[in-house]
């Protein structure tokens, strides 16, 4: 009964004992606190700064007069206008012709990107477009309808910030947790315990990842809130933003105790850290814009799946030429950008792991 009493644990349930006490040293320390404070901060002003500078999320316009493009159709000429309201939702639509009440049953309601048949379709500009069954070219046509931002444009919206709210992850929790053990002399204390390098390395990254996980899960929770409070609702696409957006947050982590392992002090490995994720990285997929090569391994560049996941159609590359120079316009492919996450996160952490073993605590 004494020897089950006092069974020395294992490895592995020793992991989650490093993890707790170091999660409980991010919980204390001032820098989960300014991630917290950064999320709500951004959230308030992405919220709260559109409306104040006139740009509202919702509202009603009236006797909006609408540009008619005319066509002939399959059987009889038709025509159509587009609702000049990008992005948004339209409702209670009602149309007058020449300060007259149009018949409902005389005109329908579509989005533009529904009509790929129309020839001139291209030429409509909006979200959303009404069709009528006949030729109104030469009338006034005017619209009074209720708008709101769709779910998808205030997501997207949002979601721009994850990559750097990662980043800034990455940096506090990932970039000195090896080092600081060195330079802060804390490794005599924790070395000479009967704990191997690797269990401490694991319960280290865990806890890293935990705090940054709750981090990232707060601005997700933040723009689901709001946008239920903006758009009435959330983009089937944020989960999967959601998704990405850990796994990104998993290499990030990674590649921060990579420099940690390395680098002698926290300041380096703080400054490096930031400004390869923000900076260098971001540098070499810039220059693809103008070389024309794609660079699909860039962490960095698969990143951007995070965002451009809720755009639909999911974007294309494209190519446009200024002058005699062609600018192409690459767009990173989610399973691509997953495998490429996935395989940074792994390399990184073994790396890490491997310098961390052999790392000495000198002086």
């Amino acid at each position: 009964m004494a020897d089950e009493k006092f069974k020395v644990p294992t490895d592995i349930m020793q992991v989650p004992i490093v993890w707790r006490y170091e999660l409980l040293r991010y919980l204390r320390s001032w820098r989960l606190a300014a991630s917290v404070i950064v999320v709500v901060i951004v959230l308030s002003l992405i919220f709260f700064l559109p409306p104040a500078l006139g740009h509202p999320y919702s509202g009603t316009d009236k006797d909006r007069v609408l540009e008619v493009i005319s066509f002939p159709g399959p059987t009889s000429q038709l025509s159509a206008a587009a609702i000049p309201r990008l992005e948004t939702t339209v409702s209670h639509l009602v149309i007058s012709v020449d300060g007259t009440v149009y018949p409902s049953s005389n005109w329908q309601l579509v989005k533009i990107a529904g009509l790929p048949s129309l020839p001139q379709v291209s030429a409509l500009s909006g979200t959303y477009a009404v069709l009528f069954n006949g030729n109104l070219s030469g009338n006034v046509v005017t619209a009074t309808y209720d708008w709101k931002i769709n779910a998808q444009t205030f997501d997207s919206l949002n979601v721009q910030f994850a990559s750097f709210l990662i980043i800034i992850c990455a940096t506090f929790f990932g970039a000195d947790s090896i080092v600081g053990e060195y330079s802060n002399r804390t490794g005599y204390l924790l070395f000479p315990n009967p704990v191997k390098r690797g269990v401490m390395f694991f319960g280290k990254f865990a806890s890293s990842m935990t705090a940054g996980g709750l981090v990232v899960s707060l601005l997700y929770i933040g723009i689901t809130g709001l946008s239920f409070a903006a758009a009435g609702g959330v983009d089937d696409k944020l989960g999967l933003s959601y998704l990405f957006a850990i796994e990104y947050l998993l290499a990030a982590m990674a590649i921060g105790y990579v420099v940690s392992s390395i680098l002698k002090g926290t300041t380096g490995a703080i400054i490096l850290t930031f400004f390869m994720l923000v900076l260098i990285l971001p540098i070499i997929d810039g220059i693809a814009i103008f070389t024309g090569t794609k660079i699909a391994g860039s962490l960095t560049f698969s990143a951007g799946v995070i965002s451009f996941i809720l755009q639909s159609p999911y974007p294309t590359d494209t190519s446009q030429t200024f002058n005699g120079f062609t600018l192409t316009q690459f767009y990173p492919d989610p399973l691509t950008s997953a495998i490429v996450m996935f395989v940074y996160a792994v390399v990184a952490v073994l790396i890490s792991l491997v310098l961390f073993k052999r790392k000495q605590l000198l002086g």
